[in-house]
């Protein structure tokens, strides 16, 4: 777990105010071999207030380097 919170803290940046553990879930829902977690994740800049744009492109980057660096997917 330690390592996703790392990459996900080392890719948002300044503007990643913090990263919470929710969940680790194995069930029917969930492919065998396979487990869904749930972060909760805060944005913030000490320069201007940030837009739904900005939270999606910090959201997105994040994603990019939990499916690069450990195969993760984001459920929809």
């Amino acid at each position: 777990m330690g390592e996703l919170m790392a990459a996900a803290n080392e890719v948002g940046g300044e503007e990643l105010r913090e990263v919470r553990f929710l969940s680790d879930y194995r069930g029917e829902q969930i492919p065998a071999g396979k487990k869904s977690i749930a972060f909760s994740v805060a944005f913030q800049s000490a320069e201007r207030t940030l837009n739904d744009d900005d939270a999606a492109r910090l959201r997105g980057a994040i994603v990019a380097v939990l499916a690069d660096r450990f195969g993760a997917e984001l459920r929809a």
